[in-house]
């Protein structure tokens, strides 16, 4: 995240905290209260059939990459595809988780997050499960791109509440000129890297358009 998307992310947060007291002086709470509620999530993450349908109204929860709440947590960060920062946009993250893992973030800005954060009713996680973009990954196999998600709906207290399964592919167009630019052995970094931008725009494009099962 560039330290410009940063101050963005911090000045909103902190515009919408002084909105909602009214000039009176804005909440406070522990990041590690954050910390541990993210901890939580993650232990009590459900296996694929391991929670009901999301029903619209969960579907409109503080959202979250997986991503972001293992650094919520305070965790390592896995180096699989599945948690990489291109296909976890911190564009889909509440600002307020933003805020909390941002270094440049000062301590009052932090607490200021945490208590907005903590003040969620419920979080809706977009957890990636599956990559099959192998181009993308610059390995040499000439077919379209696709990842699979999970949206996993939680309570304020960390308990999953529902799930909604979806895919992403790259667009149709764009996967065709990537094959035709890879006639050679190893496949060109830019033509990755625009397959990796094209995935993260359809993914941010997808996410608006989410309805429950029916």
């Amino acid at each position: 995240m560039s330290a410009r998307s940063s101050a963005r992310n911090t000045f909103v947060l902190a515009v919408a905290l002084a909105a909602c007291g009214k000039g009176s002086k804005a909440r406070e709470a522990d990041p590690a209260q954050a910390q541990a509620l993210a901890k939580r999530m993650i232990e009590t993450t459900p296996p694929p059939a391991g929670a009901p349908a999301c029903t619209a109204e969960q579907l409109a929860a503080a959202p979250l990459t997986a991503r972001t709440l293992i650094q919520l947590a305070g965790q390592p960060m896995p180096t699989n595809p599945e948690r990489a920062d291109w296909i976890n946009p911190p564009e889909l993250d509440t600002p307020s988780a933003r805020v909390l893992v941002d270094p440049a973030a000062d301590e009052t800005a932090k607490r200021q997050a945490a208590a907005t954060f903590l003040a969620s009713k419920a979080f809706l996680v977009y957890r990636v499960e599956m990559v099959n973009v192998p181009l993308a990954l610059e390995i040499k196999e000439l077919k379209r791109g696709a990842v699979g998600f999970r949206a996993i709906g939680y309570d304020a207290k960390g308990s999953p509440t529902c799930i909604l399964v979806f895919n992403v592919q790259n667009d149709k167009a764009v996967s065709e000129w990537a094959m035709d630019q890879t006639d050679k052995a190893i496949v060109d970094p830019a033509v990755a890297k625009a397959l990796r931008e094209d995935l993260k725009k359809q993914l941010l494009a997808k996410i608006p358009t989410l309805k429950p099962a029916s």
